[in-house]
């Protein structure tokens, strides 16, 4: 039997009056609940809330869980006194939990169950707690466990959609007797676009459990999740989280995630980008400055709050500006990093992120420790494992992972923003035709139709193997090759290079790896074509500047500093002298992988795209994997202009 007591403090939900719905609500909410309880439970925090008499504080996600959780709780065989708490005590300014504290006193056990902890219990108990549990929101994989423990069989389909749902729906929709199938059926009817927005509670950003997010991001956000929510429970001093800036190319992402962190650690959402302070307003010093104070006041005055400065890099740096500039732009800046220390001295659950498209851009002093310090990339998922979560966010309710299969090298390196680009066009298509979306619906939006004879197809295959080959034989990292066609390319290469920092060995190997296209057509196509334009003056001008401005060969004089070169015709014959000889390495290496290459050649031409792991797999190479935040993306194209 339990000993469980339960006192409210509010006006809770009406009891189903029905015995069959109530079983429902009963067998589903509590289910869910306990299921949900026990994941968020560490086995610590199990041995400090046996300990008897102890206090616990319960965080749930949504109001409609209280109750549920409430109920599940008070099955438990423990001697405690279960406390609802969902709005602030009538005809008083004070919080709730003091009053009921004298149970510890009598020696039971209290746990308070709230879904705003901060805002509706008082200090003085929270600090009490032995035990904090964080309850995270539903997930598919708990979903799915609670319906077979309803149903006894496997639940197919579930959706991280299906978990935002409304509290109280949700638990109406998973009824005793029905099979995992209805149950399933019944969630994807409530979830139908067709249905009342209503259903969706919380804000429609998602969690980001529910992400496909890269591993260099969940490295960082994962720990900073448990961080923030640490600095609202007051476990952990907000000043000493590291802010964080996210930076990458457009379109992979850098807002949502900031919304989505928000989200997961129970903050408030504050998003401004620096041009919003510049068009909100006369666009004037005085207006910039308000803005950017209401900023940072918002932040604080919701805080347990998130703030997101977006394009960060349109604060210039000052160290790149001529004299007239930089007096104009040091009082802005300045204003802005003097902003970030106030919101951090503010002893409040508060934290920044920023995002950019422009890392190099931004000023020193923004970026060092204390501001924006932590530097997160934020880029188009590389691997093929990266490139199937991001499709499965997307299509899961759409394809099996068999037809998935067949889109993941058609996605490689592509912005989670194309992704949906694609897919939102896809399925209009879908709905114009009046039937559910297909496999090549999909493959149409990724792959233009080619208008391309099959000789020219195979010519543009050969040389961007080249590329990949030689690459790959000079310790460089592929990440795809691929023939679909660009607005000015036939094709193109994308590598990783292993280094940030150029050395002559290495500048000498990118060099090569760029002539690898313009080798493989001579080696093993019709001989030297148009394609390799792009390829040539990368090529020379990377050279150049190693002798011109690197100081990497004999002469440490900057021709960038003396604004001409000492000897333009010397010059000139060192650097073709130099091509010349990497050629004839690129051909060499060529040679010596010519059937691997004219095979991958035909595969290319069938497949449209292949993996850099795929093209090293057929070498016999170890395909090398680096650290986001490590090395270079370079692109090589054929060039049709």
């Amino acid at each position: 039997m339990s000993k469980f007591n339960v006192a409210t403090n509010n006006n809770e939900a009406d009891e189903p009056d029905d015995e069959q719905e109530l079983e429902a609500h009963r067998a589903s909410g509590e289910i869910l609940a306990k299921l949900m309880f026990d994941a968020a439970m560490t086995a610590a925090e199990r041995r400090r809330m046996q300990r008897k008499p102890s206090l616990t504080i319960v965080h749930v996600p949504h109001p409609n869980w209280v109750l549920r959780m409430s109920k599940a709780l008070n099955r438990l065989d423990h001697d405690f006194v279960v406390r609802s708490v969902t709005t602030a005590p009538k005809r008083s300014a004070e919080k709730s939990g003091l009053d009921d504290l004298p149970w510890l006193q009598m020696g039971r056990s209290l746990i308070f169950i709230s879904h705003d902890p901060a805002g509706l219990i008082e200090d003085a108990v929270i600090k009490s707690a032995d035990v904090f549990v964080m309850v995270p929101a539903l997930t598919p994989a708990l979903l799915r466990k609670a319906i077979r423990e309803m149903t006894g069989s496997p639940a197919r389909g579930v959706t991280a959609k299906m978990c935002r749902l409304d509290p109280q729906l949700l638990m109406s929709l998973l009824r005793p007797g029905a099979t995992a199938r209805q149950s399933i059926e019944r969630l994807r009817a409530a979830i139908n676009p067709a249905a009342s927005s209503s259903t969706v509670f919380e804000s429609k950003t998602p969690l980001l459990d529910d992400l496909p997010l890269t591993k260099v991001v969940k490295d960082w956000s994962d720990p900073l999740v448990a961080d923030l929510r640490a600095a609202r429970q007051g476990q952990v001093d907000p000043s000493t989280l590291t802010y964080a800036i996210l930076e990458g190319p457009p379109g992979t992402g850098k807002t949502l995630i900031a919304g989505s962190l928000a989200r997961s650690a129970g903050y408030n959402f504050v998003p401004s980008s620096v041009g919003a302070w510049f068009t909100h307003g006369d666009g004037a010093l005085g207006g910039v400055s308000r803005n950017v104070k209401a900023f940072i006041d918002e932040i604080i005055e919701k805080s347990p709050a998130l703030g997101l400065l977006d394009e960060a890099d349109a604060l210039p740096d000052r160290a790149t500006m001529d004299a007239k500039a930089r007096e104009w732009w040091t009082a802005c800046v300045t204003l802005v990093l003097t902003e970030i220390d106030r919101l951090r001295r503010c002893g409040k659950p508060a934290y920044l992120v920023g995002a950019t498209n422009h890392y190099n851009f931004l000023d020193s002093a923004l970026i060092r420790p204390g501001r924006l310090q932590k530097r997160v990339s934020v880029l188009p998922p590389s691997s093929s494992e990266e490139v199937r979560a991001l499709l499965r966010h997307y299509l899961a309710e759409d394809f099996e992972e068999t037809e998935l299969e067949k889109l993941v090298r058609l996605a490689l390196n592509h912005t989670p923003a194309r992704v949906e680009g694609w897919t939102n066009a896809a399925r209009a298509r879908a709905r114009s035709a009046g039937r559910a979306l297909l496999l090549t619906d999909m493959i149409e939006q990724m792959v233009p139709a080619d208008t391309r004879s099959a000789d020219d197809q195979r010519t543009i295959s050969i040389h961007e193997l080249g590329h990949a080959v030689v690459a790959i034989r000079l310790g460089i990292v592929v990440k795809s090759v691929s023939i679909i066609p660009g607005a000015r390319t036939g094709g193109h290469t994308s590598t990783r290079l292993p280094t940030l920092v150029p050395t002559l060995a290495s500048i000498r190997a990118q060099a090569t790896m760029m002539l690898g296209g313009r080798a493989a057509d001579m080696v093993l196509g019709q001989g030297p074509n148009g394609g390799a334009e792009t390829d040539l003056a990368d090529a020379t001008r990377l050279l150049l500047d190693a002798r011109e401005t690197l100081g990497l060969y004999e002469r440490l004089s900057s021709g960038h500093a003396l604004g001409r070169s000492l000897d333009p015709s010397a010059l000139h014959a060192d650097i073709e002298s130099e091509l010349t000889g990497l050629l004839a390495e690129a051909q060499k290496i060529v040679r010596a992988d010519k059937v691997t290459i004219l095979a991958l050649a035909d595969r290319l031409v069938e497949m449209r795209v292949l993996s850099g792991e795929e093209v090293a797999e057929a070498l016999g190479a170890v395909s090398r994997r680096l650290d986001a935040n490590g090395g270079r993306e370079v692109h090589h194209s054929y060039s049709t202009s």
